[in-house]
């Protein structure tokens, strides 16, 4: 029986600008979606996805860090709008730099562009952001891996630290918002 390798990725998405009509929320939902098909294997049972995708509900959350500062057309500052942040789990036969690289390609397909202020640890506002926190990574037979169904599966957290890549991701136990959305994980 062939071995498949499987990854539980644990992503982090914030939004805090609309993207044409739609809003932050909206934003979110969508880049749901378009993670999904982007992420998990082809040959996953349909039966199978309540046990190989869950998101957590958006919550609102205030700006954390340092935000680029913005002003009006007569100078008074600009306040940076509050985010909408989720958290998605998913199982996926893509490797942390494959799952890096799909995750990329959304953020683009939802306008995101980077800039070297992000380096320095000064943010922007931005209309699709997805880190990811944590990864997951096992082995398991092709019966197991079709029905996501044994339960015993033993998973190890992965640590990686790159030049593209840090995980687990650097502020996971900085930032209260974001544990709050873990423990809303199921265990």
């Amino acid at each position: 029986m062939e071995n498949k390798v499987l990854y539980k990725v644990i992503l982090l998405l914030g939004s805090n600008l609309p993207l044409g009509k739609m809003s932050p929320e909206q934003i979110i939902e969508e880049a749901d979606k378009e993670l999904i098909d982007a992420l998990l294997p082809d040959y996953l049972e349909v039966g199978a996805l309540e046990e190989a995708v869950f998101t957590t509900p958006v919550i609102q959350t205030e700006p954390v860090g340092k935000f680029e500062e913005e002003k009006t057309a007569d100078g008074r500052p600009v306040k940076t709008p509050v985010f909408s942040n989720q958290i998605l789990l998913c199982l996926t036969d893509k490797d942390p730099m494959e799952v890096l690289d799909q995750i990329q390609r959304i953020e683009n397909l939802f306008g995101r562009m980077r800039t070297y202020k992000e380096k320095g640890l000064v943010y922007q506002s931005r209309t699709l952001d997805i880190d990811i926190l944590k990864v997951f990574k096992t082995a398991m037979a092709d019966k197991m891996a079709d029905t996501v169904a044994d339960k015993r599966a033993f998973w190890t957290e992965l640590e990686i630290d790159n030049e593209r890549l840090t995980i687990p991701h650097p502020q996971v136990e900085s930032r209260p918002f974001v544990k709050e959305l873990l423990e809303m994980l199921p265990r």
